[in-house]
């Protein structure tokens, strides 16, 4: 079957920018094909109001109903897509799996928007989707105001905070009545405590599990242990924090294969392997450092 996706190498010498609203309108035929319900997100997905730049994207999101996202991967190789980053070596959040395809390029499929929790989340967004062209096709995208929650849920993980472009898009420039509605929508899909990171407001939620995770995103600078027991922290129940802790232990390789540009050799991983451990204990022994000093001036 001819598809968008089986043109080849149809793109080369299309700008970046250009090929990635292509790669949304491909993305979005297969989902129909497969009938699969996504909303395309960031990039050229973000309603033109909001002023972001048309071309500024690099890859296409597109965010896919939990229950159907193995169909959806299942068809994505079927039309050429290739896997290479899994949805739990993707992010601290085991959100999004990367995929590539020759002629479109980069795609991120997220099972979960980072930062929403309630299992209910798609669904709400869902149901105040709207259609918006990109590539001269039809594709649903959130509501305005679910578009301005997820620009800044993306603000705080990237630990910009106000002056991020993106948070005078999505928040100075709301008035009263939309920072309204995106507070309200926040609870609704379990994004309060993402959504107080990007606002300044996360020591309001200093007992929740989340907490110290967002911090770490939001902040910066904190090492990789501080990281991990952020994420110890915020994973949900017992068997989610075993994860943590055995992954915490192993090398990346989907990261390392990306880093080198080919799949890693095992002594290449075993390299790898030895400096994380290197670089853990070096961690470890400033973070007990810092904590013994820390208790003898209290």
């Amino acid at each position: 079957m001819t598809t968008l996706t089986s043109q080849g190498p149809a793109t080369r010498g299309v700008p970046v920018g250009v090929r990635t609203h292509l790669a949304h309108a491909a993305l979005q035929v297969i989902a129909q094909e497969a009938r699969v319900q996504v909303l395309h997100v960031k990039g050229p997905a973000v309603d033109p109001s909001l002023g972001r730049p048309l071309r500024s994207a690099t890859d296409a999101d597109v965010v896919v109903r939990p229950t159907q996202v193995a169909r959806y991967v299942e068809a994505l190789a079927d039309h050429g897509w290739e896997h290479v980053t899994s949805f739990a070596t993707g992010s601290v959040f085991e959100h999004a799996a990367t995929f590539y395809h020759p002629s479109w390029g980069y795609a991120d499929v997220h099972r979960v928007f980072p930062g929403m929790t309630a299992t209910q989340a798609f669904a709400v967004l869902w149901a105040d989707r709207r259609l918006q062209a990109v590539a001269g096709l039809p594709c649903p995208v959130p509501s305005l105001t679910a578009q301005r929650l997820l620009l800044l849920l993306h603000v705080a993980r990237n630990g910009s905070g106000s002056l991020d472009p993106d948070y005078e898009r999505a928040w100075v420039r709301a008035d009263a009545a939309e920072r309204a509605r995106i507070r309200r929508l926040a609870v609704s899909v379990g994004a309060q405590v993402g959504l107080a990171a990007a606002l300044g407001e996360l020591d309001r939620y200093a007992a929740d599990p989340a907490h110290d995770l967002w911090f770490v995103l939001a902040h910066g600078g904190t090492s990789r242990l501080e990281e991990w027991r952020a994420r110890f922290r915020a994973a949900p129940g017992p068997a989610a924090k075993t994860r943590v802790v055995a992954r915490s232990l192993l090398v990346n390789t989907d990261h390392l294969a990306m880093r080198l540009g080919r799949r890693p050799s095992h002594g290449e991983v075993a390299a790898e392997f030895a400096g994380r451990l290197t670089r853990a204990v070096g961690e470890a022994r400033t973070f007990l450092h810092r904590t013994d000093h820390e208790r003898r001036q209290t």
